[in-house]
C-alpha cells in the first residue's frame, strides 16, 4: 500500500456541504443554526485580522486573554472540587461530542485530533499519561526497572479483546503487547511513529502475561514513549484477518480492548460507539455509549451545544475562551463548565528545506525574524500561546512565553524593528528574488486568517508570497508527500523533548521538510541517551537555540491551551496531556443527570 494511495483515500473522505447538512440535521440544530451559519459566511469578508487591527484593540484583546486564562485556572480548580463532591459516578446515557475523523483509524498512522476524539476510544494502552505527564498503569502494571536497558511489564489478567471475530473476546496477552508495539516500527511508509522505538533491541514475551523490553542503548524517554497517546494496541489477529489497509480505513475492522466498541458510522456525519461490557477498569466506562457528530462548521457546532444536542462545546483538541463566553451568555454561568487543558498540539509553518529558496538557512531565518507571533496568536482569541520548538507543557524543556518574547523573531516594538532589519540583511546576503517565492499551502479555512497575517509580515521585508488554500485532507496530503514549499498546519507534540527527533532528525518519521543537519542529529541523539534532567535540559536548550538562531527548518509560533467546555451535568473531567484532551477523560466521566436525547 503506497503512501500516496493512503492520502488519496483521505481526500476521498472530504466533508461535502451535503454531509454538513446531514450532520447538522442529525444534531437537531434546525433552521436557526443554519441561519447562523449563513450569517457567519456572509461576514467573512468583513472580519478584521489582527494585522489590520488598531494597536489599542490588540492590547485590549491581550488583556482579555490574560483575564480569561486566570478565570479558567480558577474554574479548573472548582470543576475538580465539584466532581469530587458530587456523590460518586453514575452510569447511563450516551455522551454526545463533535468530531471529524477523516476516515483514518489506525493508531500507527493517525495524527489528527478527530480520530483521537472518536474511534481511538476502541483501543487502549499498556500504560498511559495522566495529568502532569504522570505514567499510569493501564492494561499493564507500571514496569519493573531492571536496569537502564531492561524493563518488565506485567499484563493484567482481566484484559480481554472485544467479543467480535476474529478476536472473540479472548484474553490480551504479552504476545499481543509485543506485536502492538513492534507494529509501530514496521516498514510501512504510512506509519509516522516508526522512530519512536528505534533504540529498542527487542520486545519479548517471556510468558503469557510478562513482556520484557530491552534497549540497544540508553533510551531515556522509553517509558513515556510506550505510554504516549499514539501507542494504542492493534492485534495481529485483526491485521491478519483484515490487512493494514482495512485497519486504516474500515470502521468494521476496529477491534480493540478499549472502553468502547464500534457500533455504526456514517462518514463525517455520525459515529456511534457502545459500552464494552468486559472492560478491565471496574465499573467503567460510565456512559452507555458515545455519539460523535461531524459538525465542522463553527456556527453549527455552537448552535448544537446551545440547543442541547451535544454535551461538549468543542472538538477535543480545540477550545476558545470566546466560545465558552458565548455559550454561557446563552445558557447561564452555571450551565457550562470550562476547564483549561494544556495539550501538546499547536500551529506551525512547515518549511521544505530542499525547495528553493528555502534551501538556504539564511532565507528560513529571515522568514522567522519577520514573523509577528503576537499578531498570529491574537487571532486565536486566547486558545494559542506563543511557542517554540518544544511545547511549553513539557516542563522543564519547553520555553515559556516570557522567555520566548526576549528572543529574535518573537520580540515586539523597537526590538521587532531590529529583527525586521536583520531579516532584510539576510535576504540581501542570500541574493534571493523576493518576488519569486512559491505560494504557501494552508489548511483552510482554519489557517486562512493566520496565513494572511504571515503574508503581511513577510511583505514588511519585501517578500511577496501567495496563499494556496487547501482542504484539510489536501493540506495533510501535501505535507505527508513532501509536495510543498511551505505549508501552514497543526503540529503534534509528545510527552518528552525527544519529539524533536521525530520532527527533525534526518530519519524522523514526521520530518516532512527533509531537514538534515549532522550537528542537530547529534544533539537529539545525545538527548535521548541521558537520564539526568538538568543534563537533558542543557542539550535541548542548545538544540532549540540553534534551531531558532541558525537553522529554522520549521516556523514555530504557537502551542495550545485548550478550554474544554461542557455542560455542567457532566462530571469527572480532569486535565490530561497529549495531542488532545479526549481519550482518558471519557473513561471516567459520567452524567450527574442524563439529559434528553442522551438516554
Amino acid at each position: 500500500m503506497s503512501e500516496r494511495n493512503y492520502w488519496q483515500r483521505m481526500r476521498s473522505n472530504q466533508l461535502s456541504r451535503r454531509s454538513l447538512l446531514r450532520a447538522s440535521a442529525r444534531a437537531g440544530v434546525g433552521a436557526a443554526g443554519l441561519a447562523l451559519v449563513g450569517c457567519g459566511d456572509d461576514d467573512d469578508d468583513n472580519q478584521q485580522t489582527a494585522a489590520q487591527a488598531e494597536p489599542d484593540q490588540q492590547a485590549e484583546q491581550q488583556a482579555q486573554v490574560v483575564q480569561q486564562q486566570e478565570a479558567s485556572q480558577q474554574e479548573q480548580q472548582a470543576a475538580v472540587a465539584q466532581a469530587q463532591s458530587s456523590g460518586g459516578p453514575k452510569r447511563g446515557g450516551n455522551v454526545r461530542i463533535v468530531m471529524s475523523d477523516g476516515g483514518i483509524f489506525d493508531p500507527a498512522i493517525a495524527i489528527h485530533g478527530g480520530t483521537y476524539a472518536g474511534v481511538h476510544q476502541i483501543y487502549d494502552w499498556l500504560n498511559y499519561l495522566d495529568e502532569g505527564f504522570v505514567i499510569t498503569d493501564g492494561m499493564a502494571e507500571l514496569p519493573e526497572v531492571v536496569d537502564e536497558l531492561n524493563f518488565v511489564y506485567t499484563i493484567k489478567p482481566n484484559v480481554f479483546w472485544h467479543d467480535k471475530p476474529p478476536l472473540d473476546g479472548r484474553q490480551f496477552t504479552a504476545e499481543d503487547a509485543v506485536f502492538g508495539l513492534e507494529r509501530f516500527g514496521f516498514d510501512n511508509p504510512e506509519f509516522v511513529f516508526k522512530d519512536r522505538f528505534s533504540l529498542i533491541d527487542k520486545f519479548e514475551a517471556t510468558d503469557e502475561l510478562t513482556m520484557r523490553v530491552q534497549a540497544k542503548e540508553v533510551f531515556s524517554p522509553i517509558l513515556s514513549a510506550i505510554a504516549e497517546d499514539n501507542m494504542l494496541m492493534v492485534s495481529r489477529d485483526a491485521v491478519d484477518a483484515f490487512g493494514d489497509g482495512a485497519i486504516s480505513t474500515d470502521f468494521e475492522a476496529q477491534i480493540g480492548t478499549g472502553a468502547m466498541m464500534g457500533a455504526s458510522r456514517e462518514p463525517e456525519v455520525e459515529l456511534r460507539l457502545e459500552r464494552n461490557p468486559n472492560y478491565y477498569k471496574e465499573g467503567q466506562p460510565y456512559f452507555d455509549g458515545y455519539v460523535g457528530l461531524g459538525l465542522v462548521d463553527d456556527a453549527i457546532r455552537i448552535a448544537a451545544f446551545v440547543n442541547g444536542q451535544t454535551d461538549f462545546l468543542n472538538y477535543q483538541w480545540f477550545g476558545r475562551p470566546v466560545d465558552l463566553d458565548s455559550a454561557r451568555a446563552e445558557l447561564g454561568e452555571d450551565a457550562v463548565t470550562g476547564v483549561a487543558n494544556p495539550v501538546t498540539y499547536g500551529m506551525a509553518t512547515h518549511i521544505h528545506c530542499e525547495v528553493e529558496p528555502y534551501t538556504d538557512p539564511r532565507v528560513r531565518t529571515a522568514v522567522h525574524l519577520a514573523t509577528d507571533r503576537e499578531q498570529l496568536i491574537a487571532l486565536s482569541l486566547g486558545e494559542l500561546v506563543i511557542g517554540g520548538p518544544i511545547a511549553v507543557a513539557i516542563a522543564p524543556y519547553g520555553r515559556t512565553e516570557d522567555e520566548l518574547r526576549q528572543l529574535p523573531g518573537y520580540r515586539s516594538g523597537d526590538l521587532r524593528q531590529e529583527d525586521l532589519a536583520e531579516s532584510r540583511n539576510m535576504l540581501d546576503a542570500a541574493g534571493v528574488d523576493l518576488g519569486g517565492f512559491p505560494p504557501m499551502d494552508i489548511w483552510a479555512p482554519d489557517a486562512s486568517d493566520y496565513a494572511q497575517v504571515l503574508q503581511q509580515n513577510l511583505r514588511e521585508v519585501g517578500i511577496d508570497i501567495g496563499i494556496n488554500e487547501l482542504t484539510t485532507a489536501d493540506a495533510l496530503a501535501a505535507r505527508q508527500n513532501r509536495e510543498f514549499s511551505m505549508v501552514m498546519l497543526g503540529q503534534q507534540g509528545a510527552s518528552d523533548p525527544d519529539l524533536l527527533y521525530n520532527d527533525l532528525h534526518t530519519t524522523g518519521g514526521q520530518n516532512y521538510g527533509n531537514f538534515s543537519n549532522p550537528e542537530f542529529d547529534a544533539l537529539v541523539e545525545k538527548g535521548r541517551s541521558v537520564f539526568d534532567v538538568q543534563e537533558r535540559e542543557a542539550i535541548y536548550n542548545e538544540a532549540q537555540d540553534r534551531l531558532l538562531n541558525e537553522w529554522n527548518p520549521r516556523l514555530y509560533w504557537s502551542w495550545s491551551t485548550v478550554i474544554v467546555a461542557f455542560r455542567s451535568y457532566l462530571k469527572g473531567f480532569r486535565p490530561t496531556p497529549g495531542p488532545t484532551a479526549s481519550n482518558a477523560i471519557l473513561w471516567g466521566m459520567w452524567f450527574d443527570e442524563v439529559p434528553d436525547g442522551a438516554a
